[in-house]
């Protein structure tokens, strides 16, 4: 790009022009005022990283210079922490604006955006998950945490015949087409100053590019201008830590900043040692909100400037004081010891008795009158106040004990611990009240995590929108095995999705990437499927007595259906099942039955009701039965096993009596275990007897009672004739 070049700016006052040198100038001046801003915050995020590691000195946190033991308990608090928030694979939820039932081609195209955002979340998928992980922990750490998106694609040329001018040309066909998630370091990410998010005017991104990159993408001449340099993992500079010289890549590569502009809506490459700016596009993804990233993950931010800062920077003071208990602790615990004087006028008997002494061994003792008339032991002996030390070891314990219950109240570890006493597997109720005060202070950094999870795949699904040919759409979502009754609104569905001003929500609920919860999930769908049943019970009773109303009961169904989770995917069949119900059936007149007919209906339907039950029962009882009698059968032959196998362990010869013995105790067992099979038979043939009859009675009672019916309604005619 020559100098004389000129690139286009809107917005400011006197809407000015600037050149590609005045552009280079005015990246470095917002660059170096944002770095002057943050310069506070990345000293400390790259000590709380330290810290994590266990890599900080004693005197970067103020610690005294004996330290010799830590207790790390932040790298225990950010592990537990993370498992916490993100246990699982999200679950992506894609719904219509204002959720019209009836609406069933965007349900189709929701069910569609689903499949294709789920499919890069999924482990099959991309890197998204790692992506979430490593910005989750990014927020943890140092107090900020950042994703973007980007738009790729891949084409090959083909040559087709022009059917105008009826001559082959060369077109670009679409092979691929992708919006891959990309995660920023938390030091690779600028912004413009704002007190809130919504007053910043550009954002950067930092990206490290070899030369022959940089050759492909700017130019060899461009590639030429730049600067080369190691990348180190605090971001390029020293940052006055010489073990960083052993950590750097021996690759040299360029330094190249990418900032979007909302103010013009460009995007601007820059790096230090070019003389010009790299390159400059106009918006490059048409996004409504045209940063191709979310609202970053920020710890601790108020409205007076947006800037992060780390949460250990709260609680390090308790962290330096648990830090230096322990360390005395570990000081006193080494000088507890059995260790004494004694008097050298006494002889070598005191030293040898710890010495050489054993177990019931003696010592002898020359002079033994003189030994006694001192004291004997107490008198020539003095060991070490271990008592005294072993008293402030204990004080020191509770002293740390009580720092670390105060570090767990201000980090809100006491509200996870609490909450997590007990496994997911535990009782319901239990679960339920636990998880709830463990979610007390938790639940908001569990809603930011789901907030910047749900506002990426919405900058994902904006990209397919806007940018996605309508053939990668199809294939990417497997639109051909949908369920068949949604078959015919996959194309309009399409279109729906290609439409600019068509608002979509994207959401995936904070419960969803938490860890999960099996006992509650289990409760979740239990109560789904005995509501349906319960439902479709009085559903059924009511069509009965109605048959027109059911197709508003079914709808009634699909009503209640949308408000639970993976429901879009029954509703084309719902829909199907309506569709069949409001058709009259064939045959079927415009005279409904008579109220006789429905009478003796409901009379039939109440008998096979009843019979159904009865059936039920005896097939309860049959089943019951036969558990009880194959529990008898392993219990007896387990002892029977048991019995052989002690007996083959010890078996001698003088044993063989014992073993027919036991040969005989073992025709006695089979022979109890027959009389038992024998009377749970004749049990069960009674009952099955019983129950036969009173089946026999009960239909004889309603054949009785159908055939008065039936004579009645015979003769009503007859009489009134």
């Amino acid at each position: 790009m020559a100098e004389a070049d000129v690139i286009p700016i809107d917005g400011e006052e006197a809407r000015k022009e600037k050149t590609p040198k005045q552009w280079h100038q005015h990246w470095q001046r917002e660059k170096l005022a944002a770095q002057k801003r943050l310069r506070n915050f990345v000293k400390q995020g790259n000590g709380v990283v330290k810290r994590f590691l266990a890599e900080a000195s004693a005197d970067e946190w103020g610690n005294s210079s004996y330290h010799t033991s830590r207790l790390n308990l932040f790298h225990a608090n950010v592990s537990t922490m993370q498992s916490m928030l993100y246990g699982s694979v999200p679950r992506i939820d894609v719904a219509r604006e204002h959720h019209d039932p009836d609406d069933d081609v965007a349900r189709v195209a929701c069910l569609m955006y689903q499949r294709i955002l789920q499919a890069d979340v999924d482990p099959s998928g991309s890197d998204v998950p790692s992506n979430l992980k490593a910005a989750l922990q990014d927020r943890l750490l140092p107090g900020l945490g950042q994703c973007r998106i980007r738009y790729d694609y891949t084409a090959e040329q083909e040559t087709v015949l022009n059917p105008e001018t009826m001559e082959p040309e060369e077109v670009e066909v679409l092979t691929d087409e992708r919006a891959p998630t990309e995660y920023v370091h938390w030091q690779d990410f600028l912004w413009g100053w704002g007190r809130t998010w919504s007053e910043v005017e550009w954002v950067g991104f930092r990206s490290w590019m070899s030369k022959r990159g940089c050759t492909d993408r700017f130019g060899a001449k461009i590639a030429s201008q730049l600067s080369y340099k190691a990348q180190t993992p605090t971001g390029g500079d020293k940052d006055g830590d010489d073990s960083l010289d052993e950590r750097k890549n021996s690759v040299q590569k360029a330094e190249i900043w990418e900032f979007w502009n909302k103010d013009d809506k460009r995007v601007y490459w820059y790096n230090e040692g070019a003389d010009l700016i790299l390159d400059a596009k106009d918006d490059p993804l048409e996004l409504d909100g045209f940063f191709p990233c979310p609202k970053p993950m920020t710890a601790n931010v108020t409205t007076t400037l947006f800037q992060p800062k780390a949460d250990f920077i709260f609680a390090q003071d308790l962290y330096n004081e648990i830090d230096e208990l322990q360390t005395r602790i570990t000081i006193i615990t080494r000088a507890i010891k059995v260790v004494g004087v004694y008097d050298k006028a006494a002889g070598d008997s005191v030293g040898r008795m710890l010495k050489e002494g054993a177990e019931n061994d003696l010592i002898p003792v020359d002079n033994w009158a003189m030994f006694a008339e001192k004291g004997a032991l107490k008198g020539v002996i003095d060991w070490f106040p271990v008592e005294t030390i072993v008293g402030t070891l204990q004080t020191l314990q509770q002293l740390r004990d009580n720092a670390i219950e105060n570090l767990y109240q201000i980090t809100g570890m006491s509200d996870i611990l609490r909450g997590a006493k007990t496994d997911q597997y535990a009782a319901e109720g239990t679960q339920q009240l636990k998880a709830k005060f463990g979610s007390i202070r938790i639940q908001a950094l569990q809603d930011e995590f789901a907030r910047f999870a749900s506002d990426l795949e919405g900058l994902k699904a904006e990209i397919i929108s806007k940018h996605f040919d309508e053939a990668s759409i199809l294939r990417q979502a497997s639109a051909q095995f949908l369920p068949k009754p949604d078959l015919d609104k996959v194309l309009p569905a399409v279109q729906l999705m290609k439409q600019a001003d068509v608002k979509w929500r994207i959401d995936i609920r904070p419960e969803s990437i938490a860890m999960i919860d099996y006992q509650a999930l289990k409760a979740e769908r239990t109560e789904f499927l005995m509501a349906m049943a319960q439902y479709i019970q009085s559903a059924q009773a009511a069509a009965k007595e109605m048959p027109g109303a059911l197709p508003l009961l079914l709808e009634m169904m699909k009503w209640g259906m949308q408000g639970f989770k993976g429901a879009n995917y029954l509703e084309g069949i719902m829909d199907q099942a309506i569709d069949l119900a409001s058709k009259p059936q064939q045959g079927q007149g415009d005279k409904g039955p008579s109220p006789e007919e429905v009478k003796l209906q409901t009379e039939q339907m109440k008998q096979q009701t009843e019979q159904m039950k009865i059936q039920g029962d005896m097939q309860k009882i049959q089943a019951k039965a036969q558990a009880d009698l194959q529990t008898a059968q392993m219990k007896i032959q387990g002892e029977i096993q048991k019995i052989q196998v002690d007996a083959e362990r010890d078996l001698t010869f003088e044993q063989t009596q014992q073993q027919n013995k036991l040969l005989e105790i073992a025709r006695e067992l089979e022979a109890s275990i027959q009389e038992v099979q024998a009377n749970m038979q004749a049990d069960i043939e009674v009952e099955n007897a019983q129950a036969q009859a009173d089946l026999t009675l009960e239909a004889e009672r309603h054949a009785n009672d159908i055939e008065q019916i039936i004579m009645n309604a015979r003769t009503r005619p007859r009489n009134a004739q």
